[in-house]
């Protein structure tokens, strides 16, 4: 009975998540209504969602990577890709959380313990923010170098904060096991050390991808850009995308994401197209989320047996 329950539950918050995505569409459509919608802008926006839709395969890989490391059994690649794109369409209602909580119900239908999945989740968190501010942290340091916006001063002192950081690493993961000790048992194993390893590739490669995709209607709205501006695009999306996904109460961070990427484009391509573009943008996350719902969400059955673990 209580399956049954949490599987409508699911299948409710799928549904308001929809609705929440038509609304938040209407209320900002003004903002590109005026322009001027040519059939090859419409082809580019189908192309890039449907690229955004595959690319997104990426998390359910990453965070799966995590999860199967700190289960005693291993859950199919397909139950949780289905699951994690079922729930991911709920980062749409307000407070940006549902994602996170329906997930946590879906994956504890199969019999998974409360410690493990709060662990992952926190290491998705984790492992999304190391990959986002290493790929922020290079963009900025290729922009601002061979852009001559970084002078030799700042390059000093951002090689000094990186060291720094990069030395105290392993007494952060002390402090973390000493305050969290529950945790020990799990990062003194060396297939969890792996396997997060293998999910920071697989969200740096999400980033990565992503950004290709805003680069690609970057060019198609402003015109070709240099190599250094590309790898400023792609860091600026994934510090956008990273801000929010992590902001409380913005739904799938709509409006925290458009303005970073707006003030960030702007400088970038000097110019006043980065509103235009960012809202262009999310017209196609938001269509490959939907596509990744419709497509990777079907795979999910019901009758999924329960897999034990502790």
């Amino acid at each position: 009975m209580l399956k049954k329950l949490l599987s409508y539950l699911g299948s409710l918050i799928a549904i308001i998540s929809l609705v929440f995505i038509g609304q938040q569409l209407q209320n900002n459509w003004y903002k590109v209504d005026s322009y001027h919608f040519t059939p090859e802008l419409v082809g580019i926006l189908i192309i890039g969602a449907v690229s955004y839709c595959f690319v997104s395969y990426l998390l359910p890989f990453s965070w799966g990577k995590i999860l199967n490391s700190l289960c005693s059994n291993g859950i199919p690649t397909g139950t949780i890709r289905s699951i994690y794109a079922r729930t991911q369409i709920a980062k749409y209602i307000p407070g940006n959380i549902m994602q996170i909580a329906s997930r946590h119900l879906l994956i504890r239908q199969l019999g998974i313990a409360h410690k493990p999945l709060v662990i992952a989740t926190f290491g998705e968190l984790a492992t999304l923010s190391v990959s986002s501010c290493m790929l922020t942290i290079i963009g900025s340091a290729v922009f601002g170098l061979w852009g001559h916006y970084i002078n030799q001063q700042q390059l000093y002192y951002g090689l000094v904060i990186v060291s720094v950081f990069l030395l105290l690493i392993p007494f952060i993961y002390k402090l973390g096991i000493k305050i969290i000790p529950t945790t020990q048992e799990y990062f003194n194993n060396s297939k969890v050390l792996h396997n997060f390893f293998i999910a920071y590739l697989g969200y740096t490669l999400f980033f990565i991808f992503t950004g290709i995709i805003l680069l690609g209607l970057v060019v198609y709205i402003h015109g070709i850009v240099g190599i250094y501006k590309m790898i400023a695009i792609i860091a600026t999306l994934s510090v956008s995308w990273f801000f929010g996904l992590v902001t409380p109460g913005a739904p799938s961070g709509i409006g925290v994401r458009e303005t970073i990427l707006m003030v960030s484009l702007n400088e970038i391509l000097e110019s006043n197209s980065g509103a235009l573009i960012a809202i262009l943008f999310r017209i196609i996350t938001v269509g490959g989320d939907i596509l990744f719902f419709g497509i990777a969400g079907r795979g999910h059955s019901k009758n999924q047996p329960k897999i034990k673990n502790n």
